[in-house]
């Protein structure tokens, strides 16, 4: 199809935080029988169990600009799933934001539909970008002879494929860093682990003053079924127990705490609170 007959994206959403805009951008959609993908208690489909499923999955990608400094956390999927995607670029180009002034890019985790904006095209979309990962993740995916592990699954060779393919120009051209799992990015962005996803899957905290948003990265998928239990795993996790492990945590401090969460797989444009409701939780989406 006519990549000029897709839809357009949503018009970037705003969010002000004290002196810093966060923006959600919309990269695009991925149509996906959920429930046939979640898992509980079982490694079997039970879509009957799910009844509240979603059949699409958004995409976003944050931007944080404070003091004249432009961070990206994700990139979206790029030209990795086809023409409904990769729309990153249009969304900037609405703010009036050119690639090459994006100054740093944090990853929660380097999935394909979070690491697939880095490269167009065989080049860099962001060149003059600072790339960080974080260690335990970039050990995962990048160690030499990963793909080559016993445990490797065709399923997680070509991940790895992807990985190197979107991450190597920036290494090779010295802008990625590597962060511990715990602690300081930069100024103002600091990491925790919420392993299960991936390996090294992070939530990125950003604080200016007494406001916090937490950008959790793929810790839940939907805006219903895990947040009503989160023990509802995807068959996206490469960890199963561990993943719901970290939802339970990141749910329940959020939700203790009061601040913004901005998740990659909630509906557009994936900016919330957290609030508990019985034994489980309830996402509140922000005004539009």
């Amino acid at each position: 199809m006519d990549q000029t007959l897709q839809p357009a994206a949503p018009a970037p959403f705003r969010l002000i935080m004290g002196e810093t805009d966060i923006f959600a951008f919309s990269d695009g959609t991925l149509s996906a029988p959920v429930g046939n993908l979640y898992r509980l208690e079982s490694s079997e489909p039970t879509p009957e169990r799910f009844p509240e499923a979603p059949t699409e999955l958004s995409v976003n990608v944050f931007l944080v600009k404070s003091a004249g400094r432009l961070v990206l956390i994700d990139t979206g999927s790029g030209a990795l799933f086809g023409p409904d995607h990769g729309k990153l670029r249009d969304g900037l180009a609405a703010l009036a934001i050119q690639p090459e002034a994006i100054g740093d890019i944090i990853l929660t985790h380097i999935h394909a539909d979070h690491s697939g904006g880095l490269m167009i095209d065989g080049k860099q979309v962001f060149p003059n970008a600072t790339l960080h990962l974080g260690r335990t993740e970039a050990d995962f995916w990048l160690s030499p002879g990963a793909a080559d592990a016993p445990n490797a699954t065709e399923r997680l060779k070509g991940q790895i494929a992807r990985a190197h393919a979107m991450i190597d120009p920036y290494q090779n051209a010295g802008q990625v860093k590597l962060f511990a799992d715990e602690g300081e990015i930069i100024p103002g962005f600091s990491a925790s682990l919420r392993a299960g996803h991936t390996p090294g899957h992070l939530t990125i905290f950003y604080k200016e003053g007494h406001d916090t948003i937490a950008f959790v990265g793929d810790i839940v998928h939907g805006d219903t079924v895990q947040f009503k239990n989160p023990a509802v795993t995807i068959d996206f996790d490469y960890d199963q127990k561990n993943a719901a492990h970290s939802r339970a945590i990141c749910f329940a401090e959020a939700a203790d705490q009061g601040f913004t969460i901005a998740g990659v797989h909630i509906p557009f444009p994936g900016l919330g609170k957290v609030t508990r409701e019985g034994d489980g939780y309830r996402f509140e989406p922000v005004n539009r």
